[in-house]
């Protein structure tokens, strides 16, 4: 299957790994929408040159990227894909078995959703430590569901391959391993840095 080639992303999250991958992007030639709850990470991120900040009432972007804490992602993946911000979404710890169980009782829309996780994320130094080549040639793990569209999967795979990260997709899971299926398939150790 060939993908269409990435041309817009929407980052929720300015902490290093978001900022990290919209840096990357951005480098890319792909346009970056970027939003946070915290305006002093955001103004970091737009200084950077990270991207644009996200206008309400945008054309959908072609992934949406959730980079926020643990904690606040399941509600965050909800409200962007309730108010329709994107074609495809995938986050930053959504392999972690706690995580999916939570996105599953949040009731998230798993149609068009890529649980991913970059390396070293969530876990992560403060914002001096965002970089465009952060990913390089570094294991970037997708799980995406056996449903998930392959467009989608696609659109999340390019995004991967402009970080320049290395993709490892796991095997999709059966439905009724659907809340289980990372965690006995792959480890990924911890960084053991303080959260931003």
């Amino acid at each position: 299957m060939t993908s269409t080639p990435l041309r817009s992303v929407t980052v929720i999250g300015c902490g290093p790994t978001g900022t990290s991958i919209a840096l990357a992007l951005t480098r890319a030639g792909v346009d970056v929408a970027l939003a946070d709850t915290d305006p002093r990470a955001l103004d970091r991120a737009l200084s950077a040159g990270a991207g644009t900040l996200l206008v309400p009432g945008g054309r959908p972007a072609d992934v949406v990227v959730v980079a926020t804490e643990p904690s606040t992602a399941p509600d965050v993946l909800y409200e962007a894909q309730a108010r329709g911000l994107g074609r495809a979404y995938t986050d930053v710890d959504g392999i972690d078995e706690s995580m999916w169980q939570e996105i599953l009782l949040r009731g998230c829309d798993q149609f068009g959703y890529v649980p991913g996780r970059p390396p070293g994320a969530p876990r992560t130094a403060g914002p001096a430590t965002a970089s465009a080549d952060r990913f390089e040639g570094r294991p970037w793990v997708l799980a995406p569901g056996p449903a998930t569209p392959g467009e989608a999967v696609a659109a999340v795979r390019e995004l991967v391959a402009l970080c320049g990260a290395i993709r490892h997709q796991l095997p999709p899971a059966a439905p009724s391993q659907s809340v289980t299926f990372c965690s006995p398939r792959v480890t990924v150790e911890p960084v053991a840095h303080p959260r931003s």
